[in-house]
């Protein structure tokens, strides 16, 4: 899978867990209604925020805090590859970076917010909507041109161009 693609699977996997926070949400008695967008802002804010905070000790800072970053975004990279193949090269790699914490916030608070999830394996909770991400995203890029560019126009609409 190459980078764009991981970026679109990222992208449909927290779509999936927000619908589903969405639907449990809205759906309760007496309970404030959650516009989708305002949560998607909320986790891609945050996952940007993880990211930024651990750059920040890659790149400015010295001893103890750099060598904790370079090993966590090393975990980082290892579960991504574990996940969604390895990462191609630095294309696109701030968005899948981002999009992964964003995944993970958004895992945590469906877990939270779904008394049926399983909140002791959330490992194979992010496996399955990863892989139902990526069949989205493939079943995306059969759409005719003018489907896909609506689809993609979305996308970036939410994350910036990539």
């Amino acid at each position: 899978m190459n980078n764009q693609a991981k970026i679109y699977s990222l992208y449909f996997a927290i779509d999936s867990l927000i619908t589903s926070i969405c639907t449990i949400i809205n759906n309760r008695e007496n309970s404030k209604k959650i516009d989708r967008d305002e949560l998607f802002n909320k986790f891609w804010t945050n996952g940007k925020k993880k990211y930024s905070e651990l750059n920040y000790d890659l790149v400015a800072e010295m001893g103890i805090a750099n060598y904790k970053a370079e090993e966590e975004f090393g975990r980082i990279a290892l579960a991504i590859e574990n996940a969604l193949g390895k990462l191609e090269n630095d294309r696109h790699c701030y968005w899948i970076y981002c999009l992964w914490f964003a995944l993970n916030i958004a895992l945590v608070d469906y877990s939270f917010t779904d008394p049926l999830a399983n909140q002791h394996n959330l490992y194979s909770e992010m496996e399955e909507r990863l892989r139902l991400g990526y069949q989205k995203y493939l079943s995306s890029s059969q759409l005719t041109l003018e489907e896909w560019q609506n689809i993609d126009s979305i996308v970036k609409s939410k994350l910036g161009n990539f």
